[in-house]
């Protein structure tokens, strides 16, 4: 086994046994204190920190913008003279020049059609002074946006006529992408993080509020915009113990206890609807709080919002002991562990 190998399996192995223990040793001085009861809101928690999204202040309503060509675009030329000219089809190369007959490059990119009309009309004078130029648009194929990220159908997409704003841009790729199963439908887009970037540099908006019909945000969009939706990768919540279906679930802003139950197939009959665990904050230093579903359906008590990363454990009736919380938890603290602790030492070289 080579020595960077060795080496790094050893720190690994140290470093995750540590994490391991500080997790552990955590947990079972929260339950020595009697684990309290789960604030309703995460942004509650002393032991819970989230950094803080800039609100965009979005932008302020501007005209319509007219037409312009872009590299790309598809025309058509024509001329009324004695001696008509016809050309259905000629493309504005990446320069932004137009290429016709007669008349040469002409330079059109940034134009609006009666302003590039003129311009060939005054190229074609020296050939024919009385013809008469008409141009139109064949195929817009230069006024295209992009669209990357957690959508449905990702790509590069022609803006047709009229005007297309951030919500129809998104209807127009399919929506966000959904996770389907077992009756339950979860949107896997991170819609607080989106960002739309003309130029390559993002614009003052925020996607969420566009979708709501914020006029300051759903702003219209513009050709050779990119619209960057990510996805919540790594954002999850783990529901364990006396459920039917045990699983992790995208995390989603507003998610709360009721509803990760509920996709978590529900509670067995063995479950203790009053003693449910939620185990929040890093691995090495992790806080357990409690929280009574039974409380929430009787209406003492409000439906706690889950953090990012949160672990739910539904109790068993008669023995909701730490002992049982902690069998249950440690295989997954583990594997957490391990995943941190490698991605560190990936991203930093190992000591000689």
């Amino acid at each position: 086994m080579p020595a960077r190998v060795l080496a790094c399996f050893w720190q690994v192995r140290f470093r995750m046994t540590r994490l391991l223990f500080l997790a552990l040793v955590g947990l079972t001085v929260s339950a020595c204190a009697h684990a309290p009861p789960a604030l309703s809101r995460p942004s509650g928690d002393s032991g819970f920190t989230a950094e803080p999204m800039p609100e965009p202040p979005g932008m302020d309503v501007a005209a319509p913008r007219p037409f312009e060509l872009q590299p790309g675009d598809v025309l058509s030329l024509g001329t009324i003279s004695p001696a008509p000219l016809n050309v259905p089809r000629l493309v504005v190369d990446e320069a932004g020049l137009l290429h016709a007959p007669l008349v040469g490059a002409v330079p059109v990119a940034g134009l609006r059609m009666e302003e590039a009309q003129e311009r060939i009309q005054e190229r074609l004078r020296r050939y024919d002074r009385f013809g008469l130029v008409s141009l139109s648009v064949t195929e817009p194929a230069g006024h295209r946006v992009s669209v990357l990220g957690a959508v449905e159908r990702p790509g590069a997409y022609v803006l047709g006529g009229g005007t297309t704003h951030v919500a129809e841009l998104l209807a127009l790729v399919g929506g966000l992408k959904v996770m389907t199963g077992d009756a339950e439908v979860a949107e896997l887009a991170d819609l607080e993080a989106a960002r739309l970037l003309r130029g390559g540099t993002p614009l003052p908006i925020s996607v969420v509020r566009a979708l709501a019909g914020d006029a300051r945000h759903n702003i219209p969009v513009a050709p050779g915009d990119l619209l960057f939706i990510p996805a919540l990768q790594g954002a999850s919540v783990r529901v364990l113990g006396e459920v039917k279906s045990a699983r992790a679930l995208p995390w989603r802003a507003g998610l709360r206890l009721s509803d990760a139950l509920t996709r978590a197939g529900g509670m067995t009959v063995d479950a203790d609807s009053a003693d449910i665990r939620v185990v929040r904050g890093p691995l090495s230093k992790p806080k357990l709080y409690q929280a009574s579903f039974a409380d929430v359906v009787a209406g003492r008590a409000p439906d706690v919002e889950l953090a990012r990363g949160d672990i739910v454990f539904v109790t068993r009736h008669w023995f909701a002991t730490m002992a049982d919380v902690l069998q249950r938890l440690t295989p997954l603290l583990a594997v957490g562990a391990a995943a941190v602790t490698v991605m560190e030492l990936n991203a930093a070289p190992i000591s000689q």
